[in-house]
């Protein structure tokens, strides 16, 4: 004892003799005979190895290692070895291997490669040694100094329990304890008996078992897979299971029940063999989820009822209701007399539960605090709304999702880690995506950006990185064709628009096609000055298409500018509309969108307005609820310059879709403006192309729908109220008024006439009218 607490007080001076003897007693079992050879072993190992209590190695002795542990619960700056395989750290590393010693599960994995001395039986784990080698777990069971007869039925078979009176019972005699879980109240085999209760397995796995570091996302976790070999502990959303071909569908996917003859995969699993019964709440035949005082409820129902606390019917306060009293009322689960408990830890809110009694509203808060907070450690002033729009979000679980997972919110995370003022020049720095866009315009709608025209102001920074690749001379031609005459056209044309308008696409167009051009004169070997028209002529003939012919606006531009020679490039004529919806054709269509309630509400009102008014989806898109009037029991809507009267059933339609709620956003729309058509993007209307897409999948193609009510419209009425009437310009009005093949010059002559006669005759005498007047 002396020599051994002599080299554990020099490896630790800080440790009295009192409190080495003491360690020293508790780590060498006295009880059995020979407590001297392990003092011995100690004190002769610390003398070879100085550093032992501090160097982590596992080839010492096994009072070494208890006595580590001891010093370590004592607080003592020691390292306790672990598995010199798979790292666990515990105190009964009884087996000794040249690495180190390891820990009985990968002892046992080590013994899977031997051969069964009694079956002959190869890369088999050996459990125990007979006069004729060792024998594997199959041949044990059988063996005849294992096997006894069972209790209870009698026959001789490998035992599983012992009985008091020293008897046995087989497995399949042997019935398993039952206890009632004190958290979801079935009762059911216990996993972990604790002071206050039995734990089920299924609750046992949800909120008992312990989180390890999982050794592939390095995320603290429950380890569905511990580590074996060189492969290290997987957490459940890492492990996928090994790979077989399913039994049931035929698919290799990763697999359960692998060690039998017809491994299943999770999909067939889930869907065929988990046991059903029916959910005492949606009263279908599913798969339980859990047992409440109900009954059994399954996964969607139990999904429900935690997201969407009521007023309990006994205890009047919120709480997910997962009983029933005896007049049917939902009640909570303490009221039920069971003590099942989702009020949050943290802040006291009941329901939404995530995972450590907290729910869902607290970690996220803690995930955007974590995800806007800067290199200072703090959450910039600025982006506060922002913060606060994510407090308010309907379904916290989808915005955890998000932060998660989205390459939106990795945009968002690079933004804050540059430390720079969040600004539209800061984020035009960024490649042009749609993720880059969902961004913009969720700091927009928050207020951490100001307003501005998207379709037009990106252009610039869609242009700088399409440029990226191209040569340094055709750049300096675009970059200023674009600022110094497209956009500053475009923006004069939109300060005088009463109407929105979609240019952005065609501005984009005529960059593209000025980038041909100039790529076209490098390849033929000449330059912009020397071009000439037999040059711009072939060039043209190149392509069947009308589409090249839209580069007139840069020859135009280069040649005011002394750049190029004045060349001639023909205007697109104007044609009369090819593609015409015949009045049958588009009745039928009007008809179908005003009565079937099979369609969308969206498709019914967008496609009746199309084929009524003929009005575009650009116009359509970007109307809104306060563009609806009511007066004397009539519906209007101003889509033009003047309210218009719609039919009764299109009216009542158009108020249906504006009584309809905001969709349910992460960052919800503004509520000042209330889009009829509102999109998936804070703040914006459905995007052309997705309103284009949902009326060609029910049968409704916009231009020929729009060109035929355009056509009926123009037959009949003049152009100068067709152009109020529709907020089109004048020349377009005329234009269709006379595709439509009617003069109505006459036709108001003879009006202006009939009023002259008919008003003198209203100043003397008015004439009653009629009921049907």
């Amino acid at each position: 004892m002396h020599a051994a607490v002599t080299q554990v007080i020099t490896a630790l001076p800080m440790l009295g003799a009192e409190e080495a003897i003491a360690a020293m007693e508790a780590a060498v079992p006295i009880t059995v005979k020979g407590p001297a050879r392990f003092l011995e072993e100690l004190a002769a190992h610390m003398a070879a190895h100085p550093g032992a209590l501090t160097s982590g190695d596992s080839r010492c002795p096994p009072v070494l290692l208890r006595l580590i542990h001891l010093l370590h619960e004592a607080g003592h700056p020691v390292v306790r070895p672990g598995c010199a395989r798979c790292g666990t750290i515990r105190t009964d590393l009884r087996q000794l291997r040249e690495e180190g010693r390891i820990c009985g599960t990968c002892d046992a994995r080590s013994r899977k490669n031997g051969t069964c001395g009694r079956c002959g039986a190869t890369g088999v784990q050996t459990v125990a040694k007979r006069p004729e080698g060792g024998i594997c777990h199959r041949c044990y069971r059988r063996d005849p100094q294992v096997v006894e007869e069972c209790r209870e039925c009698g026959r001789v078979r490998h035992p599983a329990v012992r009985l008091p009176d020293g008897g046995a019972l087989c497995v399949s005699c042997w019935k398993q304890p039952q206890h009632t879980c004190v958290s979801c109240g079935r009762t059911a085999a216990a996993a972990l008996l604790a002071e206050e209760g039995a734990y089920c397995h299924l609750c046992y796995d949800q909120h008992r078992r312990p989180l390890r570091l999982c050794g592939r996302c390095g995320k603290m976790g429950k380890i569905r897979r511990n580590a074996h070999d060189d492969q290290p502990d997987l957490c459940g959303n890492c492990y996928r299971g090994p790979e077989r071909t399913c039994s049931r569908c035929g698919r290799v996917r990763p697999c359960v029940r692998i060690t039998s003859d017809e491994p299943i995969c999770h999909t067939c699993y889930a869907r065929d063999e988990r046991p059903r019964t029916t959910c005492a709440r949606c009263q279908r035949d599913m798969p339980v989820q859990i047992y409440w005082p109900i009954g059994p409820v399954c996964q969607g129902c139990y999904t429900a009822i935690v997201r969407s606390p009521a007023a309990c019917a006994h205890c009047h306060q919120p709480h997910p209701l997962i009983g029933r009293d005896a007049n049917g009322a939902g009640i909570c689960g303490p009221c039920a007399g069971h003590d099942i408990d989702f009020t949050c830890r943290q802040c006291g809110r009941s329901g939404y539960p995530y995972g450590h009694g907290r729910c869902a509203y607290c970690v996220l808060a803690d995930k955007v605090t974590a995800l806007l907070t800067g290199p200072d450690g703090a959450v910039a002033p600025e982006l506060q709304p922002l913060a606060e729009a994510f407090a308010r979000v309907h379904l916290p679980f989808t915005a955890i999702h998000w932060i998660r997972q989205s390459p939106s919110a990795k945009i968002l995370t690079h933004l804050v880690a540059e430390n720079r003022p969040i600004t539209h020049d800061l984020l035009d720095e960024l490649p042009p995506t749609r993720n880059l866009h969902y961004i913009r315009q969720a700091l927009v709608q928050t207020g951490v950006l100001p307003q501005r025209d998207e379709d037009l102001e990106r252009l610039p920074a869609w242009l700088e990185h399409h440029l990226a690749d191209k040569p340094i001379e055709h750049a300096n031609l675009v970059r200023p064709f674009l600022h110094w005459s497209l956009l500053r056209r475009a923006r004069s044309r939109v300060q005088r628009r009463a109407f929105p308008a979609s240019i952005g696409r065609q501005l984009r167009r005529r960059i593209m096609i000025a980038l041909d051009l100039l790529a076209w004169i490098d390849q033929q070997g000449t330059t912009l000055a020397e071009l000439g028209q037999d040059d711009v002529d072939r060039w043209l003939d190149e392509e069947q298409t009308q589409r090249r012919n839209s580069a007139r606006y840069f020859l135009t531009w280069t040649a005011d500018r002394g750049l190029s020679r004045r060349l001639t490039v023909p205007a697109i004529p104007r044609q009369e509309p090819a593609d015409l919806l015949d009045d049958d054709q588009r009745w039928r269509l009007l008809q179908r969108c005003l009565t079937d309630d099979t369609l969308p509400i969206s498709v019914r009102a967008a496609g009746a307005l199309v084929l009524l008014f003929g009005l575009q989806l650009q116009r359509i898109r970007h109307l809104s609820a306060d563009q609806i009037t009511e007066k004397g029991g009539h519906t209007y809507l101003t889509a033009g310059r003047h309210p218009v009267l719609l039919p009764p059933r299109l009216g009542a339609l158009i108020r249906e879709l504006a009584a309809q709620p905001p969709p349910r956003l992460m960052i919800a729309h503004r509520p000042d403006i209330r889009w009829l058509f509102p999109d998936r993007i804070p703040g914006r209307p459905l995007d052309l192309t997705s309103l284009t897409t949902q009326l060609n999948r029910h049968g409704i193609s916009a231009r020929p729908a729009r060109n035929g009510a355009l056509a009926a419209l123009a037959s009949d009425l003049p152009a100068e109220i067709l152009a109020d009437l529709l907020g089109l310009h004048l020349n377009t009005a005329v234009r269709w008024v006379t595709y439509a093949r009617r003069d109505w010059t006459d036709y108001l002559a003879s009006r202006a006439t009939e009023q002259e006669q008919v008003m003198p005759s209203q100043t003397h005498t008015q004439t009653p009218r009629s009921a049907d007047q």
